[in-house]
């Protein structure tokens, strides 16, 4: 049995397009975290923190118009569930982040080879976030925030209350 190229692609569109804008969210990310551990703030936590935020508000709106597609679940839902996994994402990313650049700091290796504070806080910062990235924010963004499940019934009853 031959696969066809172009059906196999389709097939997995959705990753490359999550790909393409966990891309974009971490450049956004990225960006300001070093802004902020440069100009404002000596702290890797804040720094990630600021980063999270920034990159977590471009990374929903991409990810519910182009890469998931999220029009099953209402928008209302779609923002409160991504809001709980941006949380755990950003705890994660933040002490994590903090965690692994005291590793980084204390790090006789990376003396050695002369990295700088600034070198050592993007090897923690860029470590922390692939494994978030990948074992959290992807997984729960496509099982979870995207589709409809069990949950969005709970959600349904108390928006709808609200309204």
């Amino acid at each position: 049995m031959s696969i066809n190229l172009l059906d196999w692609i389709k097939t997995k569109a959705w990753l490359l397009k999550a790909m393409a804008t966990s891309q974009a969210s971490a450049w956004v990310d990225y960006a300001i975290s070093f802004l902020v551990y440069a100009y404002i703030s000596n702290s890797a936590g804040d720094a990630a923190a600021a980063g999270a935020i920034a990159g977590g508000i471009v990374n929903c709106a991409i990810n519910y118009k182009w890469t998931f597609r999220g029009s099953q679940c209402p928008v209302t839902n779609v923002v409160i569930k991504y809001f709980m996994v941006w949380v755990g994402s950003l705890l994660l990313n933040a002490y994590g982040t903090e965690y692994l650049n005291e590793i980084c700091l204390n790090s006789s290796l990376l003396g050695l080879w002369g990295a700088s504070r600034e070198m050592r806080f993007t090897i923690a910062r860029l470590t922390a976030s692939l494994f978030v990235s990948v074992g959290w924010n992807l997984l729960l963004q496509r099982t979870f925030v995207y589709r409809f499940v069990k949950f969005d019934s709970v959600l349904n009853l108390i928006t709808s209350r609200s309204h």
